[in-house]
């Protein structure tokens, strides 16, 4: 799944930067070099940088246009189940379907690397999956296609006869005097409490949302010691100590109500569509934050991940800072930020890095080089979807490499790349496309490229009625 990485590979040593430039990374100065630029899906382009100086990085980013009206975003569990991990590729494929395609993703939350739980809150579709209000900041999906980063509290009330009462978590462990909830993605059954006192409860109309006050029927009569049963379509409610005296008092056929609602630390509510965490803000209002003293590792050199939004909210940006290798060394969460303000965005915020950091292209793979070697298993990812049907037939094509750098004599094959009506990136090697160039750039044998003159030039591909060009620069 590395492949696009292996071939770039090849590229960033044998060739000429297309671009250059310089940034100053925590008063470092670094030369960065634009080694790719290209379209890789629905208002989306991906662009690897090379940057030379106080480390070596090898930087991977995507740029959303948010305003494309078939994007959207969304946040998955690996498997469907808190206790799982899974690559991103495999979940992307695995929730690909008729009418919506998952062409891009990244890693997320940091998690329990032996039981693959994530360690902070997650919303996916509206639905709370998984609520625990432990101080961690999170990354925050609007219904209008904005993005917020904060640390944002989710509350779920339940509504209990004439009692009300604010859930410690959903589908986490019960602790002391605690009220959980508890859906089919646990497990087959909750855990054994001695304490705990549980109910089954069904949606009468909806599933619980963010934003709505949902009835829920009692479907059991009270069971004393954990380890129920979870059926699918419902929950399971679970009141530990004081708060199992509430679900003793329960009886079958009962209506309950259960609303959420997330909150901003100024008390704001807010309803957002999916929400992931991550640690910690890095980038705020443009300006880098100082979280020395929040994480040792964000010291440290290691490869990053980082998703952030530019100053208008209509750009989202996901990016890799590869690390660990003899080619990136990784980074700092503050350089990090300083790369992030670089690319466009004006807030970001950190996801898990280290071996997790991996970028998913559809049809691509992998964009990055893994620091384990290979794409790893995690708990979540966080991934750009385009609502539309699955469509196989080219309707725009354009060169794999945007521009090129090459020297007299040099043989040089074009890859073409072809993409669906609605931009989904659906052939990485077109076949029979038609070459075309000037003669002081060279001639054409089987599809190779002989070059001949010194210079720029530009060469044409065309295929049927469609048609791409790129630069080539002869040295």
């Amino acid at each position: 799944m590395i492949r696009f990485f292996l071939g770039l590979i090849a590229i960033i040593f044998s060739t000429t930067a297309i671009n250059a430039d310089n940034w100053i990374l925590q008063g470092n100065t670094y030369n960065v070099d634009t080694i790719n630029h290209i379209k890789v899906g629905p208002g989306t382009t991906l662009t690897s940088l090379r940057l030379t100086g106080h480390q070596n990085l090898n930087i991977f980013y995507t740029t959303t246009d948010l305003s494309n009206p078939v994007i959207d975003m969304r946040v998955l569990k690996a498997k469907n189940t808190i206790y799982a991990r899974q690559e991103v590729s495999g979940m992307a494929m695995d929730n690909d379907n008729d009418s919506t395609q998952f062409f891009l993703g990244v890693n997320a939350d940091f998690f329990n690397m032996r039981k693959g739980n994530s360690i902070g809150s997650q919303i996916s579709n509206g639905e709370p999956i998984y609520v625990d209000n432990n101080g961690r900041t999170q990354w925050a999906w609007m219904t209008d296609k904005q993005s917020l980063m904060n640390e944002l509290k989710i509350n779920c009330i339940a509504t209990i006869g004439d009692n009300i009462a604010y859930l410690s978590g959903v589908n986490t462990v019960a602790s002391k005097n605690s009220l959980t909830l508890y859906s089919p993605i646990y497990g087959e059954t909750t855990d054994s409490v001695l304490n705990a006192s549980e109910v089954i409860i069904s949606p009468i109309e909806t599933p619980i949302t963010v934003g709505k006050s949902v009835k829920l029927r009692v479907e059991s009569a009270p069971n004393v010691g954990g380890a129920t049963s979870i059926p699918s379509n419902c929950y399971v409610l679970s009141g530990t100590d004081f708060q199992g005296l509430t679900i003793n008092q329960l009886k079958k056929g009962e209506i309950i109500e259960i609303s959420t609602s997330v909150t901003l630390p100024n008390g704001t509510i807010i309803y957002p569509n999916e929400v992931v965490s991550g640690y910690p803000v890095i980038l705020c209002d443009g300006i880098t934050t100082d979280p020395i003293d929040i994480l040792k590792h964000l010291n440290g050199l290691h490869p990053r991940t980082a998703i952030g939004n530019d100053i208008n909210g209509r750009y989202l940006t996901i990016l890799i800072v590869d690390g660990r290798s003899n080619i990136s060394d990784g980074c700092t969460s503050k350089v990090l930020a300083d790369i992030m303000r670089y690319v466009g965005c004006d807030d970001a915020i950190n996801l898990d890095g280290g071996g997790s950091s991996e970028l998913y292209v559809k049809n691509l793979g992998i964009c990055n080089i893994p620091s384990d070697g290979k794409e790893r298993t995690v708990a979540n990812g966080l991934f750009a979807i385009a609502k539309v049907p699955i469509d196989n037939r080219i309707s725009s094509i354009a060169f794999a490499q945007y521009q090129t750098t090459l020297n007299v004599g040099d043989k040089y094959t074009p890859i073409i790349y072809g993409y669906n009506k609605y931009g989904i990136l659906i052939d990485t090697n077109v076949k029979g496309v038609k070459f075309s160039c000037s003669k002081s750039l060279g001639k054409f044998k089987n599809d190779t490229l002989h070059t001949k003159g010194k210079g720029t030039h530009i060469l044409k591909a065309h295929l049927d009625e469609y048609s791409a060009s790129t630069s080539i620069t002869v040295k």
